[in-house]
């Protein structure tokens, strides 16, 4: 889905969504995996009404995670959207998972072709809410667990630890996820908004690999952790920061990689136009 593909959804979707000011599908996400969409609320929670309608429309009804944000972020910003994140996002009441549904047949990370699971993250403004402060440093992680490599705090409510180790075991395993646990129960990281964990390929500098390195590689369902959870009825209720592992796990597929003389050729007629 290019620009074009993408400005001309939107003025289609707005015919039934009159609410949503834009839209943006994140090509550094393999575009399915990441949707923001700012919305100008009419009513309480207009915002999640609107993703659940997007999650049955078209194309879209394959798009595995959602941020929402207010009328006045720009979707196409990351950093405007992951900072609405770290100031508004409250796992409480402003997560929700639907597991078992539709996901795209390219999507490896639930094991299961065309079957997965979504998530909403409610990133809005709410009345009688105070805003938090995007957080500037964290404690070093790598003091607390010798499997984290580096770690980056990206856009004031995202820490990205980069974890050493090959995945081994059962299908889903990864040495991501005992790492998230023990971080999560942390109290110095109890104002960070998700903790994620990556394998040790991707590159924490690159926004776009980064973003590549987390959305493409875990199943909302089994891979994101709760620092704690609660039941309100037949609500589970996650509460504290969001874990999500992200690590490379036994049984994905290999990575598709150009073949070296491949690219040797490509840059070569590069060079020479």
């Amino acid at each position: 889905m290019g620009e074009a593909v993408q400005e001309f959804f939107r003025g289609v979707l707005r015919v039934i969504h009159p609410e949503v000011r834009d839209l943006w599908a994140y090509f550094e996400a393999g575009f399915h995996n990441l949707l923001a969409v700012s919305v100008g609320n009419r009513f309480a929670k207009e915002g999640m009404k609107t993703a659940l309608g997007l999650m049955g429309t078209g194309q879209l009804s394959l798009t595995k995670a959602i941020v929402l944000v207010d009328e006045d972020v720009n979707p196409r910003d990351r950093a405007q959207v992951f900072g609405a994140l770290a100031r508004h996002f409250d796992p409480g009441e402003d997560f929700l998972l639907l597991p078992g549904v539709p996901l795209d047949t390219l999507d490896f990370t639930s094991y299961t072709m065309n079957l997965g699971s979504k998530m909403v993250l409610d990133a809005q403004s709410k009345p009688g809410r105070s805003a938090a402060t995007p957080l500037t440093r964290v404690a070093d992680p790598r003091a607390f667990d010798e499997a984290i490599v580096s770690h980056r705090l990206a856009w004031g409510g995202l820490l990205v630890v980069q974890v050493r180790g090959a995945s081994s075991g059962a299908a889903g395993s990864s040495p991501g996820r005992s790492v998230i646990e023990r971080l999560l129960q942390r109290p110095e990281y109890a104002q960070v908004k998700l903790v994620v964990a990556v394998s040790a390929d991707v590159p924490l500098d690159d926004d776009t690999l980064l973003l590549w390195g987390i959305f493409t590689r875990f199943d909302c369902a089994r891979d994101i952790l709760p620092a704690r959870a609660e039941v309100r009825g037949a609500w589970l209720t996650c509460r504290g920061p969001l874990g999500i592992d992200a690590t490379w796990k036994t049984g994905y597929p290999e990575p598709v990689a150009t073949p070296p003389a491949v690219v040797a050729k490509v840059d070569q007629w590069w060079g020479n136009g």
